[in-house]
């Protein structure tokens, strides 16, 4: 099919081919230069933070609005709505409590599942607009979500950190690196296997009359690149968190908003919230997203009480750690509902969404006799949850976890090209007192991310103290050219030179240090003394005579202010 073609057929799209492309599938062409833009200008610790919080945090609220104000979907799984919040807060405000962080594992592995999911949900949609609804067509949508999302994780060095971390934390054993790289081995077999029979599905149903949807494989290639490459390309884990956040938020509040709108306009809804919000009007959008963004600024707001203060606003620890659990069980709580409430077989949602009834698969809503469906069917998978909280909180609580130089001695086995493991190891050797190993470290953080200052730096103050000035003066150079405002980098490097007779080079290293530490009587009397070598006796004298000021007692420093001085009255 041609492109033009393909954007002027109607049923290929959800809300038209420019909006379907800049929302939906192509937004990452639009995401990366936004970020690298807003990069250059502002603190990304700050507003990548921003971010996190208010759009990972504030998209929860539509499924909220929905699950709790749609009459219909309230009485069909009305036991779901009531007891997962129970289950998801108490559970969360006990790990807060007693400060254990292993539930951040669960919440990170099943973050990726739901960025997975709906990258599957919208594949589906795609493929119901045009009638490809063959269950083997949806089982390999789904495993290919499921393979692509999950191998960009495993060979995710920054993300791999945080897996083991928490894993660790909650006494972990020590993974064995055989064991790791034949599982990650097996998983890009997997990966390479069911690709390739999704195409070979994809082929065959083109050849019996009912194709995939195109948009479908120009949404997968966005996705599944876009995921691995801010998992494993972008360095900065913040930056490659916010990268494919806004992504999924993106996706996810549009397509809310559409259904929604939709649903009032075909008037399958009969909540009045729904109504009232939902109306092609500007301010009521306007109201929309204010809520959503206020919902976000309180998970920020709480986020920030955690990690920065106990003391925000007045708050006791107490109020934090119930605001902090209460938020954490809100993302918990968004990726459970949305499991279920915008399922694309439900005829209410292909409705909503403009799918041709005539596309739709029946809708399974039997109950096992004498048991409630949440109960016999969603059983077993709340297990999923249940089970893995309850054994890593009690371990975490009894505190089995191994020692934290073991921890990060078996993550170098297992992620050996992460430079960020070289180097935390690198500073636990350090203050061990083991500089020999410390080094080692250091110089393989460096040979990774030869652009990393603070290896750059402290391979420099190793090398200076175990008298091997030529490596030193290596990686001062290197850290100086990296960060000019590290003025200690700055202080070394310029007594290194000046030490090697450099004193032309050693001055301006020597005057941004000092300029920095105005009151370091050591450091005016090394700016003296190299300006009086480079014969610039006028510019010595204020120095000198600042070092007096601050230490009258400084060795050495008397004599040369007036040796400075004769100089001048001699006119030199």
């Amino acid at each position: 099919m041609s492109a033009r073609a393909l954007s002027l057929n109607p049923r290929l799209w959800i809300l038209g081919p420019k909006r379907d492309l800049s929302l939906f599938v192509l937004a990452p062409l639009w995401i990366i230069p936004l970020m690298w833009l807003a990069k250059t200008r502002f603190d990304v610790n700050v507003f990548g933070a921003a971010i996190l919080a208010i759009g990972g945090i504030g998209h929860h609220l539509p499924g909220f609005i929905r699950a709790y104000t749609d009459p219909v979907l309230f009485r069909r799984f009305r036991m779901r709505f009531i007891l997962a919040p129970v289950l998801f807060v108490t559970t969360c405000l006990i790990f807060s409590t007693y400060h254990l962080q292993s539930l951040k594992l669960i919440l990170l592995l099943w973050g990726v599942w739901h960025g997975a999911m709906q990258i599957n949900g919208f594949l589906r949609i795609y493929d119901s607009k045009v009638g490809s609804i063959s269950p083997i067509t949806a089982w390999l949508d789904w495993a290919m979500c499921l393979l692509w999302f999950g191998g960009g994780l495993l060979h995710s060095s920054i993300r791999l950190i945080e897996v083991f971390s928490y894993f660790y934390g909650a006494g972990g054993w020590s993974i064995s690196p055989e064991a790791f790289f034949l599982f990650r081995q097996t998983w890009d077999v997997l990966i390479v296997c069911t690709t390739i029979a999704f195409g070979i599905n994809a082929w065959r149903q083109t050849r019996a009359g009912i194709p995939p949807n195109p948009v479908k494989f120009l949404l997968m290639a966005s996705s599944f690149g876009f995921w691995w490459f801010a998992m494993t390309y972008v360095g900065d884990l913040l930056v490659a968190l916010v990268l494919f956040e806004i992504f999924h938020d993106v996706q996810y509040n549009a397509l809310v908003w559409v259904y929604n709108q939709r649903r009032v306009e075909q008037g399958i809804t009969a909540s009045p919230a729904e109504k009232f919000l939902f109306q092609p009007v500007a301010w009521r959008f306007a109201f929309y997203a204010l809520l959503v963004l206020g919902y976000g600024y309180f998970g920020m707001a709480a986020n920030y009480a955690s990690t920065q203060t106990q003391n925000l606003l007045h708050a006791g620890t107490g109020t934090v750690h119930f605001w902090t659990g209460l938020f954490v069980a809100s993302a918990l709580l968004h990726f459970y509902f949305d499991g279920f409430i915008w399922r694309v077989r439900e005829g209410e949602f292909r409705q909503g969404l403009g799918i041709e009834k005539k596309t739709a698969r029946s809708v399974l809503t039997s109950t096992s006799v004498g048991f409630p469906k949440w109960l016999t069917v969603s059983g077993w998978k709340w297990s999923l949850f249940i089970i893995p909280a309850f054994l890593l909180g009690v371990s975490e609580y009894r505190g089995n976890a191994i020692p934290l130089v073991n921890q990060y001695e078996n993550m170098v086995n297992l992620i050996p090209d992460s430079w960020q493991v070289h180097f935390v190891l690198g500073l636990m050797k350090k203050s061990a007192g083991d500089l020999d190993g410390a080094t080692d470290h250091f110089e393989k953080t460096v040979s990774i991310n030869p652009d990393f200052e603070g290896a750059q730096a402290l391979l420099g103050d190793i090398y200076f103290h175990s008298e091997k000035l030529d490596l030193a003066l290596e990686h001062y150079l290197k850290a100086a050219a990296l960060d000019s405002s590290d003025y200690e980098v700055q202080d070394h490097l310029g007594t290194l030179l000046l030490m090697q007779g450099r004193t032309f080079e050693a001055v301006p290293h020597l005057l941004a240090a000092a300029e920095h530490e105005p009151n370091d009587a050591n450091l005016s009397y090394l700016v003296g003394t190299a300006l009086m070598q480079n014969r610039k006796v006028s510019e010595a004298i204020p120095w000198l005579q600042r070092t007096l000021q601050l230490d009258p007692n400084f060795s050495g420093a008397r004599e040369k202010l007036e040796q400075a001085e004769k100089l001048m009255a001699a006119g030199g």
